[in-house]
């Protein structure tokens, strides 16, 4: 996927396993084109479920929400 994203910093200082579950939460920073190909600055926190399925992990949900300007 080329969304023209860059300086994308993810930090996750959350993870956790339980059973055929995990989870994952964290912040994220990225710069991002707007409508007329202006680069902004865009943060916030994520989290994301992971399924293990025949002993493969794979995406189950995901949501993310921006931080508010101030």
């Amino acid at each position: 996927m080329n969304a023209g994203l860059t300086k994308v910093m993810l930090r996750t200082p959350e993870v956790e396993v339980r059973g055929d579950l995990a989870y994952e939460g964290g912040e994220y920073a990225v710069d991002v084109p707007d409508k007329d190909g202006k680069l902004t600055h865009a943060t916030g926190k994520y989290i994301v479920v992971w399924k293990r399925n025949s002993g493969i992990w794979q995406l189950y949900r995901d949501i993310w929400n921006d931080t508010p300007a101030r």
